[in-house]
């Protein structure tokens, strides 16, 4: 039986991602986080003077990634048998998700926020309706809010931060783009760390409690494991349908003490440990009512405090990348550079060219103005290893290496507020 959902999951949900290539939402979802990478381009540009990750890239892979988290999370809604009664008003998720984070900041775009302020106003809406204080009965657009199922909502947000965790953990640091702030008047370097993620998935909604014609699938006893409120034990003869949902799911964050792959590993455990918590407090609302008000403020709340308490632990930390007076130090490579074609990592440290002493980016420059078309560079790495790189062009003359590093001064760098990392609303010099 197991197997047979599985199987069964598999090709319903390949007809749901077929399916959004005709859906206007879809193409929708996809502008928006086009504009997105194409902004993330035009970052880059002012780093590194060329273009290192292009939009097509980054939002063909977020699709992709996106497919098979969504996957993923319809294999388990359909397996464990994680259903829904209604979800009216799924739509203004959606839409608020956008909102927000068009108006207030990338990162707002998470269902965490949207999920949690919308199940709010449905429940202050319920219990003012209940009183009598108010009669929106008779106001479409509002009234459906009556009808929305918080603990199924908070449920699914859960699900869907359980994914997030999962991409964030392999797919969050794929296109970190450098950037330069400024900490107690010294410049610093670091990384910003944006994606986006659309996800096609399927969701279990009940039909009847009584057989209908078509075809079944027969599930185990326990099935389904996660069950609506105000149903009977036994639902052997209830019937329920896979139907086609589209979220999306965004990840913004920086790093100015870890190497960008370890600072979004450690984020995805946090995020991790979020939707578990969110996924319980979910469960048990549907028990006990008071819990849909503590998990639909859980929701935003908890979410966003996870955050400022990262980047709080963030500005506090070591700094990896700051001006030195005993080397160069690499904050990144430009691509196609010789520092790339060599072999310079993020994080490493020049201390000499050509049996040259280099102490600052001065040296090197004038060392290389002096090369004839070859380098020799020691350099050392996080570990305190050193590294002994060549590079031969007898082409063209070498007049940069390609590095990123850190200045001593402003300049015409651009430099973001380490307080408010927006990487859409950073400061320009």
């Amino acid at each position: 039986m197991i197997l047979r959902l599985i199987w069964e999951s598999l090709r319903q949900y390949a007809a749901v991602v077929l399916s959004y290539i005709f859906e206007p939402i879809f193409w929708i979802m996809l502008i928006v986080l086009f504009m997105q990478y194409k902004k993330l381009e035009e970052v880059q540009k002012d780093v590194y003077g060329v273009v290192k990750y292009r939009k097509r890239d980054m939002l063909a892979s977020s699709i992709l990634a996106g497919i098979l988290g969504g996957m993923f999370t319809s294999i388990i809604i359909a397996t464990f048998g994680i259903t829904f009664n209604k979800l009216e008003g799924v739509i203004f998720l959606l839409f608020l998700s956008i909102l927000l984070m068009v108006i207030l900041d990338p990162h707002f775009i998470c269902l965490s926020y949207s999920g949690g302020i919308v199940s709010l106003i449905s429940l202050v809406l319920t219990y003012l309706n209940t009183r009598g204080t108010i009669n929106i009965k008779d106001i479409p657009i509002v009234s459906s809010l009556l009808n929305f199922d918080v603990s199924a909502i908070l449920i699914l947000v859960a699900l869907l931060h359980l994914v997030e965790a999962t991409l964030m953990y392999f797919d969050g640091a794929r296109y970190p783009i450098p950037m330069f702030f400024k900490r107690n008047g010294r410049i610093i370097g670091g990384f910003l760390m944006t994606r986006f993620w659309t996800i096609p998935l399927m969701i279990l909604l009940l039909i009847s409690l009584t057989p209908t014609g078509g075809d079944y699938i027969p599930t185990p006893d326990w099935w389904p494991l996660i069950r609506p409120a105000g149903l009977p034990s036994d639902l052997r003869d209830a019937v329920f349908s896979l139907t086609p949902l589209l979220a999306i799911l965004g990840y913004g964050d920086f790093t100015v003490s870890q190497m960008p792959k370890q600072k979004v590993k450690k984020s995805s455990l946090y995020l991790f440990m979020f939707s578990v918590i969110l996924f319980a407090l979910s469960v048990i609302s549907i028990k006990i009512y008071v819990f849909k008000y503590i998990a639909a403020i859980f929701s935003p709340v908890a979410h966003e405090l996870t955050i400022v308490l990262n980047r709080r632990k963030e500005l506090n930390s070591k700094y990896i990348w700051d001006y030195s007076y005993d080397g160069v130090k690499v904050l990144d490579v430009v691509p196609n550079s010789p520092a790339e074609k060599m072999g310079l990592k993020s994080g490493d440290k020049i201390i000499a060219i050509n049996n040259r002493t280099v102490n600052s980016l001065y040296d090197a420059q004038v060392i290389l103005n002096e090369s004839d078309r070859y380098l020799w560079i020691d350099a050392i790495d996080l570990k305190g290893k050193i590294k002994k790189l060549e590079f031969y062009n007898y082409k063209d003359d070498l007049d940069s290496i390609g590095i990123i590093s850190i200045p001593q001064a402003e300049g015409e760098i651009p430099i973001m507020d380490m307080e408010n990392s927006n990487i859409f609303k950073r400061k320009r010099r």
